[in-house]
């Protein structure tokens, strides 16, 4: 275990155990998981929502029904230890990308291992297990097959291949086009020969995208997703990145260190550089969501930049180091794959209400989930905090919810009726009465949603540190 050895291992070791550690958020992972496994039973793609009594039968284009067919097998096999092995191996595909990426672009082992783990601190905010995942696993492939096509210049029709995959797991599948046009101005900048083959491919690409159960209409949903109102309005990660939080200060942060690189240059940058990080620099302060895309992308924009602005020979050998230090980086590396086989989620205890893993799926209360196991009877309708309703359509099935984690699916009269409720605007009880609402979750951060119901005869059934269930008074 020589010392480039070392640090090519870290480089996807630490994400790889970040991966394993971290825990499952249901916010999205929750919904999926259902349509996933209605998908396998049904051998049908839902056409229309049956889950909520605010958008029932409403259409649903569920673009990402490959990464909920992916998920829902994985957990049917493994369970909840499977996803976070499966999450685990899409993060060293990720990060193990972005390291060939630097050593393509001439940099020393070293330098592409700093440049990929400076990339995995950017992006780690971003790697909860959801079809996004599998989106950035899939840029992360084609950013290699882009960076590397002069030499196997054929290996780039792979990339239609990828992108008509990728448009049946997730909407980011618009970038697969988008870089190779990006490389398509490289190669014009650099007067390679026949440049057009790679606008051709970027065409083709495009195409690709089309090779879903909603053929063209795939654009539309992608496009008209990120530039709808109501999600940009409302949904927090829909939000422009800002400094306000540390996900933001990490986005700006990078920039300014990607500038600070450039300008030590001492000459100028190719305008198709330039080009290219202002492209992912834009989707990255577009929106929160845009987070997942910025490092990446910017890792295959950067390295060619280090190697020209760096004095000496960037990809001189690294010494390998005595042998007392090679078994030294040896004891590391082993260290590092023990503590990930004894942080796996299978050694913890099961959290009987949520029947998973004790700590690790977020956004799930378990006492409130338990609880409403027991309460739910046919018939019943369910107000609930947003962020917890796929998990709650998930764990009880047969019990609709107010709204969940589907943003584009609700009407903006949806939207502004469930923020009525929530604020206890005029007439917040008789909109409950209209929704046919017979039971009220209440996260402990709305008191003053509790004392309105309260003070409105609805009984408390449950209650403890993270909520509390309301039933409606004409529920016996």
């Amino acid at each position: 275990m020589t010392l480039p050895r070392l640090w090519a291992f870290l480089a996807v070791a630490l994400p790889t155990l970040a991966a394993l550690i971290a825990g499952l958020p249901s916010v999205d992972l929750a919904y999926h998981l259902r349509a996933g496994a209605e998908i396998l039973a049904s051998g049908s793609i839902p056409v229309a929502d049956s889950w909520t009594f605010t958008a029932f039968g409403l259409p649903w284009t569920d673009q990402q029904w490959g990464a909920q067919v992916v998920l829902a097998a994985i957990f049917q096999v493994a369970g909840w230890t499977g996803l976070v092995l499966f999450r685990a191996v899409l993060v060293a595909a990720i990060f193990g990308c972005l390291l060939e990426i630097g050593r393509r672009r001439g940099l020393g082992m070293r330098r592409a291992a700093w440049l990929s783990l400076a990339a995995f601190i950017v992006a780690s905010p971003t790697l909860g297990m959801r079809p996004q995942l599998l989106g950035m696993a899939l840029l992360a492939l084609v950013l290699l097959l882009v960076v590397d096509r002069r030499a196997h210049p054929g290996r780039l029709w792979i990339v239609p291949v990828i992108v008509a995959v990728w448009a049946n797991i997730h909407g980011s599948f618009l970038l697969g086009p988008l870089v190779v046009g990006l490389a398509w101005l490289e190669d014009l900048h650099d007067r390679t020969e026949r440049p057009h083959r790679t606008l051709l491919i970027a065409v083709v690409s495009a195409i690709a995208a089309c090779l879903t159960p909603f053929g063209p209409w795939v654009w539309a949903y992608a496009v008209g997703l990120s530039t709808n109102p109501e999600v940009t309005g409302r949904i927090v990660e829909w939000r422009p990145t800002s400094l306000r939080d540390a996900p933001g200060l990490l986005f700006f942060g990078s920039a300014f260190a990607v500038v600070a690189v450039i300008a030590r240059r001492g000459r100028s940058v190719p305008w198709p550089t330039l080009a290219w990080l202002a492209a992912f620099f834009f989707i990255g302060a577009y929106a929160i969501r845009g987070l997942a895309w910025w490092p990446l992308g910017v890792v295959a924009g950067i390295a060619g930049v280090l190697i020209v602005g760096s004095a000496g020979d960037p990809d001189r050998p690294e010494p390998g180091g005595t042998p007392l230090l090679r078994r030294l980086n040896l004891v590391i590396a082993t260290a590092l794959v023990v503590a990930g086989v004894a942080l796996l989620p299978s050694w913890r205890p099961v959290d009987p209400d949520l029947q998973a893993p004790d700590g690790l799926v977020g956004f799930a209360p378990p006492g409130i989930t338990g609880a409403l196991r027991d309460l739910a009877r046919p018939g019943d309708r369910l107000f609930n905090p947003q962020e917890w309703g796929s998990w709650f359509e998930f764990a009880i099935p047969s019990l609709p919810v107010a709204l969940d984690s589907r943003i584009e699916l609700f009407p903006a009269k949806v939207w502004d009726d469930y923020d009525a409720v929530a604020r206890g605007a005029d007439g917040w009880a008789r909109q409950l009465e209209a929704w046919g609402v017979s039971v009220v979750v209440v996260s402990v951060r709305d008191a003053a949603m509790a004392e309105r119901l309260s003070a409105a005869g609805w009984r408390l059934a449950y209650a403890d540190e993270e909520g509390s269930i309301f039933v409606n008074h004409g529920r016996s």
